[in-house]
């Protein structure tokens, strides 16, 4: 408590000797002055650049860019009442944010300026510039045009007074919440909560679901899941149509379709996977050509345009894969049973036929509707150790044949993958490991070996090939889209990768995939290859879907779209459904349906994109969460790591695992760092060492907290770039 109120006495004297300041004061001025009013020198001594550094991130004080002076607070420009825009809020951690305006530029908001907007909010705001910083354009919100958000999961509590209090799990989330009925809830519940209105600051709420104890296994993850505005359960009408829906191989479809089942068809996925919708084949011709066949699973077969199920799948985008649970976008029913591609029975199909030669070039594709059977459902680790060992399977020989076929197809498509310039960012993905209590007691790296590139492959011709097809019959269409990385974030990168030893030369203004291809490959011996792979992954442009075929600049595809997997992703099941539409069975849809979609499809894009970006970040959200709670059993534990980002609040440690940990300028133990903004670097006031991205340190775990996904280390050695 002393130490406490010292801290508190120590910031009133910093901040009364700033404001009293007509100019921006340096901090070795401030450190002079405050000397004279505060009178525990030893504190003062100890903890002076902490606090100071403290009230900058407070936003009470602000150091000034060039010179590093400092004055008081946020200082608010002149605002610009010319001219009214609309846009989008983000908020960031420090509760202040940036406002993307429909035109695609971004503002600073302090959280002065929020006037009641919270994350995801569409706002009406005007423009002023900042009187301390010229180069910088802030912005002022003066209306909320709608609140994108309108359930939050909630911790209630009981205070030893008896009152209730109800925290969000989201912590942009600054407004007070009260209940409008509390009566049945107990202490340490998790809720999840509808806002009602707002009024001065205060969210009235209503109760939607209580979702269980917090300590109750797997309440953790589904708060997460249901705070991210994602439905775990399908309604009523969706499950009972769904059990309507049966398979039936009719005159009709046999006629429509081309019977595959004589082929060697097989399915190679993880070992958990449940459902199965892509399956290939490999045939050999002339020993020159190769013929792949990729057949997806036929959804739209059974759902039918619009309906219940449908709007559904729409509204969910994807399935979600988190630690302890599968979110499926179609029930249980379809996905993994009359839908999935399940071993020795036959299912519908559409097939992309691919001719391709040995030089990994597609010479002739056919696309159709078929039927199949699955002959062996392989997971990746079966078919890894059978391309290590032929010997390993017992299969029939005609099986083992296709694979031996297959792998060699796979390697000449990697080759011109790469020769095209394909971007290989290979950033390590980790997988945590539950105990039957849902506690983390592992993370691990994925291993990604020949049979789950054999497939990416397999994918990307299909993809591709689809695409082709479509644009040559002229159909309405939707791609997969990736646009060229901001040339400002490249500079960007550009002045890290020299401190990194990392070669580029490129004329940036005309960048293509195949330069950042052979950026990786002229470096790979580079000791930073890893942190490198993220800082350009960092630089790219987020993928989406669109109606103009922009290209995938990733891919280094002109054409490209998502076809392979319509279990699981609704654009997929979309490409398959305009496939039908337009070219498969014209004669069963009318015009007016097929001038629906056309009308919706870049709606449909739209949302299956920002689901997309919700489904990401819902397990984002989950892995920190989990990774925060594994690492509550490290404490005190030292460990090695390279800091994968700075910034005036500390620096970013990533360790081998890919968790993540950050220093704040409190847990430099051993030197008092003052950010410098130009050269993007933490230097040391006493000992002038340097903390920039890329250096190797030592850090020592020091807390975790699971609530708020975060993971505090300290600072133990500095072992240089």
């Amino acid at each position: 408590m002393w130490l406490e109120s010292e801290e508190k006495r120590l910031k009133k004297v910093i901040l009364h000797v700033i404001s009293h300041e007509i100019k921006p004061i340096s901090l070795f001025l401030l450190n002079k002055k405050v000397i004279k009013l505060f009178q525990n020198s030893s504190f003062l001594k100890k903890n002076f650049y902490q606090i100071v550094n403290k009230l900058i991130l407070s936003g009470n004080i602000k150091q000034l860019k060039k010179t590093k002076s400092l004055v008081k607070g946020y200082i608010n420009g002149e605002i610009n009442f010319q001219k009214l825009y609309e846009g989008k809020m983000k908020i960031i951690s420090s509760l202040s944010g940036f406002v993307s305006s429909n035109d695609g530029s971004e503002y600073f908001v302090h959280r002065s300026n929020l006037n009641g907007a919270l994350n995801g909010d569409i706002v009406k705001f005007y423009t002023m510039r900042n009187s301390d910083d010229q180069n910088r354009i802030d912005a002022y919100i003066c209306e909320v045009i709608s609140h994108e958000k309108k359930f939050y999961s909630c911790l209630f509590e009981i205070d030893s007074n008896n009152n209730y209090i109800c925290l969000p799990d989201d912590k942009k989330m600054y407004y007070k919440m009260i209940l409008d009925d509390h009566h049945g809830l107990a202490n340490n519940q998790k809720i999840l909560v509808k806002i009602n209105r707002f009024n001065n600051n205060i969210a009235y709420c209503s109760v939607s679901r209580i979702i269980g104890h917090k300590n109750d296994v797997g309440v953790d993850i589904l708060s997460v899941v249901l705070d991210s505005g994602i439905s775990p359960e399908f309604s009523d009408v969706v499950l009972a149509k769904s059990r309507e829906i049966s398979i039936n191989i009719n005159e009709k479809q046999i006629k429509l379709r081309k019977d595959l089942t004589h082929l060697n068809f097989v399915t190679i996925d993880p070992e958990e996977s449940k459902d199965f919708d892509d399956s290939i084949c490999v045939q050999k011709i002339d020993n020159d050509k190769f013929k792949l066949y990729v057949s997806i699973a036929d959804v739209c077969n059974f759902i039918k345009f619009n309906d219940e199920i449908d709007k559904s799948a729409r509204e969910r985008g994807t399935s979600i894969y988190l630690a302890d649970r599968v979110i499926p976008m179609l029930p249980h029913i379809l996905s993994d049973d009359i839908c999935s591609l399940i071993p020795n029975k036959k299912r519908f199909t559409t097939t992309c036929e691919m001719t391709i030669n040995h030089l990994g070039k597609i010479v002739d594709i056919k696309v159709y509707p078929s039927i199949i059977i699955n002959k062996r459902r392989f997971s990746y680790d079966e078919v890894n150790h059978f391309f290590d060992d032929y010997s390993y399977l017992k299969d029939d020989e005609s099986i083992k044949e296709m694979l031996r076929n297959a792998y060699e197809l796979h390697k000449i498509l990697d080759a011109v993958k790469m020769q095209r310039g394909y971007i290989n960012f290979n950033v390590p993905e980790a997988e945590v490991i539950l105990d039957k209590n849902g506690f983390p007691i592992d993370v691990r790296l994925r291993h990604l070996g020949n049979a789950q590139n054999l497939i990416e492959n397999f994918m990307l011709a299909a993809n591709e090939s689809i695409t082709i097809f479509a644009c040559k019959n002229k159909i309405p269409f939707i791609y997969r889209v990736h646009e060229k990385p901001d040339v400002t974030k490249i500079h960007l990168l550009l002045s890290e990768a020299k401190s990194l030893k990392f070669k580029i030369n490129t004329d940036l203004k005309n960048i293509h995939a195949k330069d950042i291809s052979f950026w990786l490959k002229d470096n790979i011996s580079n000791k930073h290859l890893s942190l490198i792979n993220l800082l350009l992954l960092r630089c790219m442009s987020k993928a989406k879907y669109s109606i103009n075929n922009l290209g995938h600049f990733g891919l280094a595809l002109k054409n490209y779209t998502h076809y392979t997997s319509p279990i699981r992703r609704y654009p997929d099941l979309l490409v398959n459904r305009i496939l039908w539409m337009f070219l498969f069975d014209k004669n069963s849809y009318t015009d007016d349906e097929r001038q629906q979609l056309i009308s919706h499809l870049n709606e449909f894009c739209q949302i299956s994109s920002n689901k997309e970006i919700i489904s990401i970040e819902c397990e984002r959200k989950v892995k920190s969460m989990k990774f925060a709670e594994f690492m509550s059993t490290k404490i005190g534990n030292v460990f090695k790591g390279f800091v994968s980002s700075v910034s005036p609040y500390g620096a970013f440690v990533q360790l081998s695992n890919t968790i993540e940990g950050l220093i704040c300028m409190s847990n430099f133990k051993n030197d008092f760092y003052v950010f410098n903004s130009e050269l993007n670097q933490l230097i040391g006031s006493k000992t002038s060492q340097v903390i920039r991205i890329g250096t190797w340190v030592k850090v020592k775990c020091i807390s975790a907290n699971k609530e708020l996904r975060k993971i505090d280390f300290e600072l133990i050695e500095n072992l240089g770039i």
